[in-house]
């Protein structure tokens, strides 16, 4: 990798019919016939019929805003693009539609289960021994260890490791004080397959042949076309004198490195704990919630790069291709894809309640780790869990987050934020220990950059397609006192349609 019965309170989110309410108290309104009103900041569902929906939404100002969701919910192993078209003509009678009131996944009560962490004795200092980095076997040594962690570097005299003591000793610290309780706090505990209690650190300049940083699986469980096994918990870093600057810094490292410590965790949670022969869950999956990790144990700067390209090709994203089961990674996409992958991540953890980070540097539970550890804990691929967990359907889920992407923040943008808390994500903060931006802001400032959203396509000239299991936003703005909306899309992106108004 690039790498419990819980209860939940909840209800139900996705919008009925106008011509069927819905009698719980979380059921959305009802709207009445022929034009109806969308406050600022309100969200609307139209029925779609034969691939078609249509809205009348009366607009007295003549200038207010609104953003099209056109959602694809075809999540099955399908892939590609179809067509869609949007008119603004005349609509004869009704066009029912409803208010989103409601939400897919609502905060998470149950508490995270207690855990013990893995405890052992770590090699000594000057332990030598081969490991297997990639296809390569190279010469290693314990350099230093500390309560969590043992550094290994590379002493094969082709390619060794050269690092300063001084970045050593900053890298440990942080790693047994901030990084890896932390992990542990909202993801869970890790493996010990080799009985140390200890995490290896192996850094080796033939890692950046790979990536900056990586896990493997085959450290822990044999697989097919594993090249060797080290047999233990290992991560493989780059020594900071082999990568390119700005990204060969202590921060940017330790960034990386909760990162590919949640892909350890996640494989510990999900594949060995359950006794699975593989894993289940798709490669974006895995880089969404390693990129959760990097924002939530407070070393997040790079992720807010990648959350930018998301937004700027959301076209090009297909939340299908996080929701499969074993997909792979899509090297043309994969900026977007883990941009996107990422911000889906952040959605579940926001919706469940998040966390609060102590000045300590613990990690209190607010819904958002319990949620993630019965995700990860459960038997099913995440995907699979999502749905069965929160009690709802994956095409519910889609639906909010697609909607949250085109709501959120929207006052950074002259515009209202959503009413419904469902579609903004929590406000972020500054991390105590770390002072990085923790959380997902869809307009936010930072390194001299800004975020500007996601990318929205003009009504009067849309993109006209739609990635299966994607979403496309348009933006349109009101110039008489009624908008008359027609969507069609083709039947096979088994579409749903919102209108937010943002103004």
């Amino acid at each position: 990798m690039r790498l419990f019965a819980l209860s939940l309170a909840l209800v139900a989110c996705s919008s009925e019919p106008a011509a069927t309410p819905a009698a719980d108290a979380g059921a959305d309104s009802i709207a009445p016939p022929g034009a109806f009103t969308v406050a600022a900041g309100e969200v609307a569902e139209a029925e779609v019929v034969d691939g078609v929906a249509r809205f009348k939404v009366a607009t007295p100002g003549a200038n207010e805003r609104f953003i099209v969701v056109i959602g694809s919910t075809r999540f099955d192993r399908t892939t590609g693009s179809v067509p869609y078209s949007l008119a603004t003509d005349a609509i004869e009678g009704d066009a029912p539609a409803t208010l989103v009131k409601g939400c897919s996944i609502n905060a998470w009560t149950a508490p995270p289960p207690s855990e013990t962490a893995p405890a052992g004795t770590a090699p000594a200092v000057g332990t030598k021994r081969k490991l297997w980095l990639g296809s390569e076997e190279i010469d290693a040594e314990v350099i230093k260890t500390s309560s969590g962690a043992t550094v290994w570097a590379d002493r094969t005299p082709a390619h060794p490791a050269n690092l300063d003591a001084a970045f050593v000793d900053e890298f440990l610290k942080d790693f047994d004080n901030v990084i890896l309780p932390r992990e542990r706090a909202v993801f869970g505990v890790e493996s010990d397959a080799d009985k140390d209690g200890h995490i290896g650190l192996i850094f080796s300049p033939l890692t950046y042949n790979s990536a900056v940083a990586y896990f493997t699986g085959c450290d822990l469980q044999s697989f097919t076309g594993c090249p060797g096994s080290n047999k233990g918990e290992f991560l493989y870093l780059t020594p900071p004198d082999a990568i390119p600057p700005p990204y060969n810094t202590a921060a940017a490292i330790k960034e990386i490195l909760a990162h590919e410590l949640g892909h350890l965790i996640h494989f510990n949670r999900k594949t060995l704990r359950n006794a699975l022969a593989d894993q289940p869950d798709s490669a974006y999956m895995h880089e969404g919630l390693g990129a959760l990790a990097q924002d939530v144990i407070g070393f997040q700067a790079g992720n807010l790069y990648v959350t930018k390209a998301g937004l700027e090709s959301i076209e090009d994203f297909s939340l299908a291709e996080v929701l499969k089961d074993r997909a792979r990674y899509d090297s043309k996409r994969d900026g977007p894809m883990r941009g996107g992958s990422y911000l889906f991540s952040r959605f579940l953890y926001d919706r469940a309640g998040s966390d609060d980070a102590q000045k300590d540097g613990t990690i209190a539970n607010k819904g958002g780790p319990a949620f993630m550890r019965a995700l990860l804990d459960h038997k099913a691929s995440v995907t699979a869990a999502v749905a069965e967990v929160a009690k709802t359907t994956i095409e519910d889920v889609a639906m909010d987050f697609f909607t949250a992407l085109a709501a959120s923040n929207r006052d950074a943008a002259g515009g209202v934020q959503p009413q419904n808390k469902c579609f903004a994500y929590l406000p972020t903060v500054l991390d105590p220990i770390t002072a990085k931006q923790r959380g997902a802001d869809l307009f936010a400032t930072f390194h001299g950059s800004k975020m500007s959203g996601p990318k929205l396509q003009p009504l009067s000239k849309p993109s006209g397609t739609i990635r299966l299991g994607g979403v496309e936003l348009i933006s349109i703005d009101a110039t008489t006192p009624e908008l008359t909306l027609s969507v069609t899309v083709d039947p096979e992106a088994r579409a749903r349609v919102r209108l937010v108004r943002v103004k």
